[in-house]
């Protein structure tokens, strides 16, 4: 499988590398997001835009454990969900987990898909040749020189 991200212009000026997810709200609706990838991020994590747009339930996150985003330790919770990732051949790739979300509106603005989510895929991040990949199954990558 393929799935294929892309380089998104941001308000600051600053190109970064995301792809879109869908995830079904509690009402029935669906909700179109779009992920920062973030190979940095231990785990994906979901803006607190997203969270009140889902009204999923959520649980407490375990006893001693933080998150910290950009502007330090926040408050999260989790949440049960699939994430949808539309695939080349128009299929869906879903990716079901427990991720955290942050509650504070000052934490983040934009949903970060982490390694949880990442480890499931081979991940290619290439700027000079516009490509964000995201391949499983039957796809594969090979180096060669030119």
């Amino acid at each position: 499988m393929k799935i294929a991200g892309e380089w998104l212009l941001c308000e600051d000026g600053r190109t970064r590398p995301v792809v879109k997810a869908n995830l079904a709200a509690v009402d029935g609706r669906v909700c179109k997001e779009t992920f920062l990838i973030d190979t940095g991020a231990d785990q994906t994590v979901l803006s607190p835009r997203l969270l009140a747009d889902l009204a999923l339930p959520t649980s407490p996150p375990p006893a001693g454990t933080i998150l910290q985003s950009a502007s330090g330790a926040s408050p999260y919770v989790v949440i049960s969900t699939v994430l949808e990732f539309t695939r080349d051949d128009g299929a869906t790739a879903r990716v079901r987990g427990e991720f955290a979300a942050f509650t504070d509106p000052a934490s983040i603005e934009q949903s970060l898909l982490g390694r949880d989510v990442l480890d499931h895929f081979d991940l290619i991040v290439s700027r000079p040749r516009n490509d964000i990949l995201l391949l499983g199954g039957q796809h594969r990558y090979e180096i060669a020189q030119a």
